[in-house]
């Protein structure tokens, strides 16, 4: 019961990430941003845009072993546009042969990230052990285009994001709320949350490095999550990496599986985009 119960959460994750990817058609941008609903994954796709963040697999399972020419079904977009994509794959829940046929083709793992859930019944019990932040500090959520181009900056710095594809993560996007804090009148932290359903997904959690480890991003969630669970949210969901995942548990968040990134490897960059070696190298 407790591998069902685990396998359950780790679905909730998924399907808010992969909820959280098809939102990309909404977003308000050029060149637009196409989703396929298979009837196996969920395929996202930007032609003229060979940014990993804007192409896409997830979610994908088979009752049979997985060949090669299901995976060419699967990608034929990025060969017609010459994209680069990841694929992102849930350990334990993938498909016989999946691994196996990704490498063959030329794709590598590139790590994961610990899939976690909050039931917000907790979250007050969770909100009343974790400190508050300093006194200097205000968390709100950002509403106006300035705050929303604050937050974005952080997100970017942070993460190392070209800001024009995360912009369809976060300002350009309406499936997304942007949260913002300030140390004074300096904006130091920003995350964005995504409801489907009765799940909050939880994404881009980011302080400057000058304002960490003083409470402001965990507070600043408990402030985003209140909002959802009054929305009508029951559970939070996010992924983590190594270092963040602390701050989570602290929060009451709970791990229940690993998310795992492939991405093209060099070979496989050169034949999709048809670049030089140079540039394969620079993208790869």
């Amino acid at each position: 019961m407790a591998l069902e119960r685990l396998d359950q959460m780790a679905r909730l994750v998924e399907r808010n990430w992969a909820a959280a990817w098809a939102s990309l058609a909404q977003a308000r941008a050029t060149p637009p941003t196409f989703v396929d609903r298979l009837d196996n994954c969920l395929r996202v796709y930007t032609p003229g845009a060979p940014e990993s963040l804007l192409n896409m697999v997830i979610g994908y399972h088979s009752d049979t072993p997985v060949t090669a020419k299901d995976i060419e079904r699967v990608i034929a977009p990025y060969r017609q546009w010459r994209l680069p994509f990841q694929w992102w794959l849930t350990h334990g829940a993938e498909p016989a042969g999946l691994r196996q046929r990704l490498s063959e083709l030329g794709m590598e793992s590139w790590g994961s990230a610990t899939m976690m859930l909050l039931p917000l019944e907790q979250l007050d019990q969770a909100a009343a052990r974790f400190p508050p932040s300093p006194a200097s500090v205000s968390l709100d959520r950002a509403l106006t285009p300035e705050e929303a181009e604050a937050a974005l900056a952080i997100i970017c710095d942070v993460f190392y994001i070209p800001p024009e594809p995360m912009r369809r993560w976060t300002s350009l996007n309406p499936a997304f709320d942007l949260w913002l804090a300030r140390m004074g009148a300096r904006p130091v932290t920003a995350l964005a949350t995504l409801r489907d359903g009765d799940t909050v997904g939880v994404y881009h959690v980011a302080t400057l490095s000058g304002a960490r480890r003083r409470g402001i991003a965990g507070n600043l969630l408990l402030l985003a999550l209140r909002d959802a669970r009054e929305s009508g949210c029951r559970w939070a969901t996010l992924t983590a990496t190594p270092e963040a995942r602390s701050l989570y548990e602290r929060l009451g968040f709970r791990a229940c599986g690993l998310i795992e990134q492939w991405m093209p490897g060099l070979r496989l960059t050169r034949e999709l985009t048809g670049a030089t070696d140079d540039f394969a190298s620079q993208v790869w």
